[in-house]
This record gives structure tokens, C-alpha cells and sequence, in this order.
């Protein structure tokens, strides 16, 4: 005879403006977590985008620094974000740089085909591919690789240095909300492959 297991179905109380106005100014992680279990639960675009809100507002007052301490672990939590930010750039640069050097390894495979079939060209085509094309991209790659492992480095350190419990976890949407006024800033890196040092007068 088999037995029958029971599910118990949690059943998320709906909450009215003026709830959610009270949990926002409580700014406590029980508020929080009331409000997100509510946003998840409601159908209502509406009720759901006030309760966000809401939930921004709490944060807020919960994540905000009270001493000399938490401001610096607050500062060091944006700037692990900014890191983290780059280091996921740099994923993806190798990766780009990975599927050109398929698409140059491919242009190679051609290349070999033409100059094989127009041999009185050999001489005069021959550079039109070169494995130079390859190895410059490969070693960008491991440039890279040495940057990104220093920058992965120095993140886990400095999350070792965050003692505020409450900012080990704090969500990144909450740290874009601030303007640090850093002077540099990961996020707007960009790129010059310039030979003349058009970027450094800018």
C-alpha cells in the first residue's frame, strides 16, 4: 500500500501599497526578503514593478554604511564589481580572438588551395597569409590570460577583506544605483589600436 506524501503549497500574502511602503522604510534583511518572495509570487506587472520599488528603497536603508569600516567595505564591494565587470570582458575578448584565428586558420586552408592551383603566383601571393597573422593573435591571448589572472587574483583577495556580512552577498543592482566618481573606471576601457598615439592627448 503506498502512502501518500503530503506538498505543503506556501501561499505568498499580497501585499498593499502601503505594506510595501512600511517593509521598504524598515530596511532590514527580513523586509527584503518578504518583498523579493512577493515580487516573485505576483502575476500583477503593476503591483510587481511598485513592489520593486519598494525593494530598491529597503536596500537601500539596510545597505547603507553606519561606520568607517562599512564605507570602506561598501567602496571595495563596487570595486570588486568593476573587476569582476573587466574580468568578464576579458573572457570575452579571448574568446573573439579565439574564433579569429579559427577563421584565419580556415583563410589558411584556402590560401594553400590557390596557391597550389596558380603556381606561376606562388612567389608573388605567398604573403597574402602568413602564420604571423596566427601567432600575433595568440599572443594577445596570453597577454590577456596574464591579465586576467592577476585581476582574478586580486578579487579574491579583497573579498577576504570584506568583513560586513551583510555586503558579501549584496546584489550588484544595489552598487549601480551610486556614482563613486573613481578616475578609473574598468567599464569604460576601450581599445586603440592606433600607431601614432591618437588616445593619449584625449
Amino acid at each position: 500500500m503506498s502512502k501518500k506524501t503530503n506538498k505543503s503549497v506556501v501561499v505568498i500574502k499580497e501585499l498593499s501599497e502601503s505594506e510595501l511602503q512600511k517593509l521598504a522604510h524598515e530596511g532590514t534583511k527580513e523586509a527584503i526578503d518578504k518583498i523579493e518572495k512577493y515580487i516573485k509570487a505576483e502575476p500583477d506587472y503593476e503591483k510587481r514593478s511598485y513592489a520593486e520599488i519598494a525593494l530598491g528603497e529597503c536596500e537601500m536603508f539596510y545597505y547603507q554604511p553606519r561606520n568607517e569600516k562599512e564605507e570602506e567595505d561598501f567602496l571595495l564591494s563596487e570595486l570588486i564589481r568593476r573587476r569582476e565587470n573587466h574580468i568578464d570582458d576579458l573572457y570575452m575578448k579571448i574568446e573573439n580572438i579565439e574564433s579569429n584565428i579559427e577563421k584565419l586558420m580556415l583563410e589558411k586552408k584556402v590560401h594553400e588551395k590557390v596557391l597550389s592551383s596558380h603556381k606561376n603566383k606562388k612567389e608573388e601571393w605567398k604573403y597574402n597569409w602568413m602564420q604571423d597573422f596566427v601567432t600575433m593573435e595568440e599572443n594577445k591571448i596570453a597577454e590577456i590570460k596574464d591579465d586576467l589572472a592577476y585581476d582574478e587574483a586580486w578579487v579574491a583577495e579583497a573579498k577576504k577583506i570584506i568583513t560586513t556580512t551583510r555586503y558579501r552577498n549584496m546584489p550588484l543592482r544595489h552598487l549601480e544605483h551610486y556614482d563613486f566618481n573613481m578616475d578609473h573606471n574598468y567599464e569604460n576601457d576601450t581599445d586603440c589600436d592606433c600607431d601614432e598615439g591618437c588616445c593619449e592627448n584625449e
